[in-house]
């Protein structure tokens, strides 16, 4: 995905910041690097005590998670998620400061939320988004609402390259040595395919010499010279 292509997603006039730059001396020297991943944020109706009453307002919980179908998690680089209620209520703020991403008991009122990520490596710069969920703004009665954004990170360092890149699965280094053991088995299969022929020749040389051998009558010296004399 080309630079120019993922600014599109920051020029959207949303009040979202979805690019973290490095602020490091010297990242902008080796050459642009920009790297994307893909996340929800999402929001669903928790489950309302029995014994409380009925006009009481829902709550809901709120998430951040990754998007990738590899399943993987945010964790190895997103080090703090600060969600801030609505301007109205400034003292309003959960913090999460490990994986899941998620903090629970958010009223209606307390949207739209402005959701801030920082990154494990300092020099990136934070990223904020803004939820505004149609079902709670608009009163619905949906019990779950998706967003689905971008984090977009521009010149990270080799360490941070490392936690984005996408996590293996559990059979990818097992491959090689599976090869080499089922191998084996065919290696040794075909040494012994290929030396039977001589070793099974040999031995039958050896059992006809043998057989001649044991065969020979056993004559006397006289009769040895008898024979001669013939």
């Amino acid at each position: 995905m080309s630079y120019t292509h993922l600014m599109r997603h920051q020029n959207v006039v949303d009040d979202c910041q979805r690019v973290s730059c490095n602020r490091g001396p010297g990242s902008a020297l080796s050459g642009r690097c920009v790297i994307s991943r893909d996340i929800v944020l999402g929001c669903r109706m928790e489950m309302s005590d029995p014994d409380m009453p009925y006009m009481l307002e829902p709550t809901w919980s709120v998430y951040l998670r990754s998007q990738a179908k590899d399943g993987q998690d945010l964790a190895p680089f997103v080090r703090r998620v600060s969600f801030r209620m609505s301007p109205k209520l400034p003292l309003r703020l959960h913090v999460a400061d490990a994986a899941p991403f998620e903090i629970s008991e958010v009223l209606g009122t307390d949207f739209p939320l402005e959701v801030q990520v920082q990154y494990m490596d300092p020099r990136m710069t934070a990223t904020t988004y803004v939820f505004r969920p149609r079902a709670v703004r608009e009163g619905h009665s949906g019990m779950c609402e998706e967003m689905h954004d971008k984090m977009i990170f521009v010149n990270p360092s080799p360490a941070m390259r490392l936690s984005l890149a996408p996590a293996q699965g559990p059979g990818v280094g097992q491959a090689a040595p599976k090869a080499l053991a089922s191998a084996s088995p065919l290696a040794s299969a075909t040494a012994s395919a290929t030396s039977s022929p001589d070793q099974a020749l040999k031995e039958r040389k050896g059992k006809a010499v043998c057989e001649e051998v044991g065969d020979a009558p056993h004559r006397s010296e006289p009769q040895l010279n008898r024979d001669r004399e013939r």
